[in-house]
């Protein structure tokens, strides 16, 4: 079982406060990393002026060829071959140099886009969503244990687990704060204040816990 949030107000206000200030610092970041990228991509201009000038250069020399005279001995294939070095020395590789630098752009503004955001975002992410996932999987597991023990008419036993629980997890200063006494509640079996304290130490609310004066059901008997 998965419970998102405690019962308890201020637990529950704390998380929902960080999970606000996650989600605010993974679009801020990712939002910057957007921005550096449409700003290398601002580059393209270039890329496109320089493939737009190879493609004029291509078009020229196209009109060109097709200008030349045929039937003219040495002439026309002298002029053909002179259109077609030019093509292949300014045009097409204009073009290609055009092509590349788009290329070239689009990984530069990628990468530096994934390196501006990804550091910061995985630096907090990876580690509050790992702290929330078991969070959430601890309060679910204690609601529930309670709820198992209120069904099954168990409550005063579940205490007692918890009050012991608290006993051997809870700080001294969490323990005293607790009750007065912890050894001579655990002695006499007053387990309620122990077992409050753990309850709201998992973040749920101790009216979750069946009170004392519910019955218990009856023990299963098997057929």
């Amino acid at each position: 079982m998965i419970k998102v949030y405690p019962d308890r107000r201020w637990p529950a206000f704390l998380r929902v406060l960080a999970d606000t200030v996650t989600v605010g610092w993974t679009i801020v970041w990712a939002y910057l990393g957007f921005l550096i990228y449409q700003t290398i991509m601002g580059l393209e201009a270039i890329a496109d002026g320089i493939t737009s000038t190879g493609a004029t250069f291509n078009g020229w020399i196209a009109s060109f060829r097709q200008a030349v005279p045929g039937g003219i001995p040495l002439l026309t294939q002298f002029l053909l071959g002179t259109a077609d070095a030019l093509k292949k020395y300014s045009g097409d590789p204009l073009v290609s140099a055009g092509h590349n630098i788009h290329q070239a752009i689009l990984q530069t503004a990628i990468v530096l886009a994934l390196l501006v955001a990804l550091p910061p975002i995985l630096l907090v992410l990876l580690p509050y969503a790992g702290w929330r996932w078991r969070d959430m999987r601890e309060t679910g597991a204690a609601l529930a244990f309670v709820r198992i023990a209120s069904i099954t008419g168990r409550a005063e036993q579940a205490r007692a687990v918890l009050a012991y629980r608290a006993v051997s997890t809870l700080s001294f200063r969490q323990l005293m704060s607790a009750s007065a006494d912890p050894v001579g509640d655990i002695a006499e079996r007053h387990y309620d204040r122990l077992a409050d304290a753990m309850i709201k130490r998992a973040g749920l609310d101790p009216t979750r816990l069946a009170p004392h004066d519910l019955p218990e059901l009856p023990p299963h008997r098997g057929r």
